[in-house]
């Protein structure tokens, strides 16, 4: 059983996976590999990252880092989960080859842009993330920026939270809900100062 499943590898559930997987929490990045960050060509508005890099370059370099520091990847499409008897979740999907999958684990993150359908499908109500223009995103209704669901141990990530449609803002909030999860497993602030 994982302590961390990370549904989406974008620029959230990345920081989320970073995060967690310090904490020697053991985490799995669930992804599609579509996040919307690896049709960019040059990413300048990052600090830290000095004259651009292209978003499939940034993608990248954050799969290695959470891999670095404990968590794995997963190349699968989810399509359901269920919260089995509120002591852990059972996470379905589908391999790239048409495999059925399922994973457990305590802690789910749903970090992907277009992933309100996995929630609303369970009755979360959902609706239009005004700060991305085109409409076409969600966010889950009564969720702050700490992305803590009404659901215990069910967070959300990214762009669901109703973050501004930055990268940097998702990652930043990405990080926060990894930490509280840490934080909240080790039964103390968890803070990763290198």
């Amino acid at each position: 059983m994982y302590d961390v499943l990370v549904v989406g590898g974008g620029v959230a559930g990345l920081s989320v996976a970073m995060f967690t997987g310090k904490a020697n929490l053991r985490t799995v990045v669930v992804d599609e590999s579509e996040s919307q960050l690896v049709k960019v060509k040059e990413i300048r508005n990052f600090p830290g990252v000095l004259g651009g890099i292209s978003g499939e370059e940034w993608i990248a370099s954050a799969r290695r880092q959470a891999q670095s520091e404990g968590a794995e990847l997963a190349f699968a499409k989810v399509t359901r989960f269920e919260n089995v008897h509120g002591e852990y979740f059972s996470v379905h999907g589908v391999s790239v080859g048409g495999e059925a999958l399922e994973w457990r684990c305590k802690y789910l993150v749903i970090a992907v842009n277009l992933g309100y359908a996995l929630l609303a499908e369970l009755g979360f109500e959902v609706r239009v993330n005004e700060h991305v223009p085109s409409g076409k995103i969600r966010f889950l209704d009564g969720v702050q920026y700490d992305g803590r669901t009404e659901v215990d141990r069910l967070y959300v990530a990214g762009l669901l939270a109703n973050v501004p449609s930055q990268s940097v803002v998702s990652a930043g909030q990405g990080a926060f809900v990894g930490i509280q999860i840490a934080s909240e497993v080790l039964g103390k602030p968890f803070m990763w100062h290198d």
